[in-house]
């Protein structure tokens, strides 16, 4: 039986990745500091505990392996935990970068990261999302979504946001024996501005929902009233403004047609599957 080992299982990419590979009758270890529920059995797997890297994966044909930034020194770390995967027999490994990456510093965590995976002797994909839609649902703007009112530094900017089962659906697909390897942009299937983020999430929850376009200074206090940092405020208001200022343009990529077979979700769809959620 094919298997399986998937960090970061509980998160917003993870869990969809553990769910999918479960459809297909693989064998799914999920691996993590503690055991979240879910399909598969759990392995411990610590950043800050080297001597558990290498059994996570001992036993695994594939690895899902993303960069937990919101843990201290877990990007530093990454390179060496997929070190620990391909030395531990692993032979093929997926990466969840950024899209992001494409236009880092060699010393971005995300570009040492991604070397790290793609000098080894594995099969290796690296997936490349843009912005997600879950962060109006599940993330870092779910309280602005709840409270009705999308606050953000973003004036007209357009973005081609993604739905992370697309992402999971392109790594699980890149897990499969013969999936696919290298760099894999993935993003939604058109370009759309917070306007019309807002209108779809009001659709689904029958409720109003507005998007206003709001200073970054503001923006940034908005997050840490609700326990964010300062300097991740401030790392969401600066791309977010590169954005609004047209000086970032995001093109619309067909990975997801091209390694799936149809085209991604769309907002409107996001927001459909999501109405529950919304209107609770």
């Amino acid at each position: 039986m094919h298997t399986v080992t998937v960090a970061g299982a509980s998160g917003k990419t993870g869990r969809h990745v553990v769910e999918q590979a479960a459809e297909r009758g693989w064998e799914v270890r999920r691996a993590g500091r503690r055991d979240t529920g879910g399909p598969g059995r759990w392995v411990p797997l610590d950043w800050d505990d080297p001597t558990s890297w290498a059994p996570a994966f001992a036993g695994s044909d594939a690895a899902y392996v993303l960069i937990p930034f919101n843990h201290p020194g877990a990007a530093e770390a990454t390179p060496a935990v997929l070190k620990a995967a391909g030395a531990a027999g692993v032979g093929r490994i997926v990466l969840l970068s950024s899209w992001d990456a494409a236009h880092a510093a060699d010393d971005d965590p995300l570009r040492v990261a991604e070397r790290a995976l793609l000098d080894q002797h594995v099969h290796a994909a690296v997936l490349r999302p843009t912005w997600f839609m879950d962060n109006f649902t599940h993330g870092s703007f779910a309280a602005m979504t709840a409270e009705g009112e999308l606050r953000l530094p973003c004036g007209d900017g357009r973005i081609p946001l993604v739905d992370t089962r697309d992402i999971a659906a392109v790594g699980v697909a890149c897990l499969a024996p013969d999936g696919p390897t290298g760099l894999l942009p993935i993003t939604g299937p058109a370009a759309v501005d917070h306007h019309e983020v807002a209108a779809a999430l009001a659709a689904a929850a029958g409720r109003a929902i507005r998007y206003t376009s709001v200073e970054p200074e503001e923006f940034i206090a908005l997050l840490e009233a609700r326990g964010f940092s300062r300097a991740y405020g401030q790392f969401l208001a600066d791309a977010l403004g590169e954005v609004a200022t047209g000086r970032l343009v995001v093109p619309v990529e067909r990975t997801v047609d091209e390694v799936l077979g149809r085209a991604p979700h769309s907002i409107t769809e996001f927001a459909a599957h999501y109405s529950a959620l919304l209107r609770s």
